[in-house]
């Protein structure tokens, strides 16, 4: 268990326990934001802002990111549990990319011609689907891209943008992910704004 999983338990001992629906998303929500501010913490002035290790050191890194990255995801879907629950009789939606693009997609205004003409422009859905690649590939390769996104592109787009952009990074295959505490924070960023407008939809 990360730091990220500890500090938050210690965190959630002290809320509610009510039955109230609204009551529970309160706490979904309070869970993702404070998991998104001990990564932001970590990030920025803790283990995850120095620069990425070497050797064996730079493995057990790539799985501590990874391990942070899955439990944002976790707490997530925490959220939409409670803001879009699974019907009775339906199977449960596991994919956090999935469910939160049919959620938003529903009260979402129509696209923009600016949006029309940038087709790369990305989603919430887009990115939390990068996070979802980027975080297999650091646990499972340590951060060694190995797969491209399609077939017919010869890059990985990662969950968090490069330095000065609104892009999300790519990495080519063969390269090696590794990203710094800027490029984390802004991840904490992304999930913050993104459980507030889940719970105002």
């Amino acid at each position: 268990m990360t730091a990220l999983a500890l500090a938050l338990r210690q965190r959630s001992d002290t809320l509610p326990n009510q039955p109230e629906r609204h009551v529970e998303l309160e706490r979904a929500v309070a869970l993702l934001l404070r998991a998104a501010d001990c990564l932001s913490a970590v990030a920025t002035e803790g283990s995850l802002s120095h620069p990425w290790p070497h050797g064996d050191a730079a493995g057990v890194r790539a799985r501590y990111v990874a391990n942070c990255l899955r439990e944002l995801d976790t707490f997530l879907k925490g959220v939409l549990n409670e803001v879009a629950p699974t019907r009775i009789g339906q199977p449960r939606e596991h994919n956090a990319a999935n469910r939160v693009e049919r959620l938003l997609s529903a009260t979402a205004p129509a696209p923009t011609l600016t949006t029309l003409r940038m087709p790369g422009v990305t989603t919430d859905a887009d990115r939390l689907r990068a996070l979802g690649r980027s975080r297999a590939c650091l646990w499972h390769c340590h951060g060694l891209v190995r797969r491209a996104d399609r077939p017919e592109v010869a890059w990985m787009s990662a969950g968090w943008c490069a330095s000065g952009s609104t892009r999300l990074r790519r990495y080519g295959v063969g390269e090696r992910m590794a990203p710094d505490g800027c490029e984390l924070a802004g991840v904490a960023v992304f999930y913050h704004d993104l459980a507030g407008r889940i719970a105002r939809r």
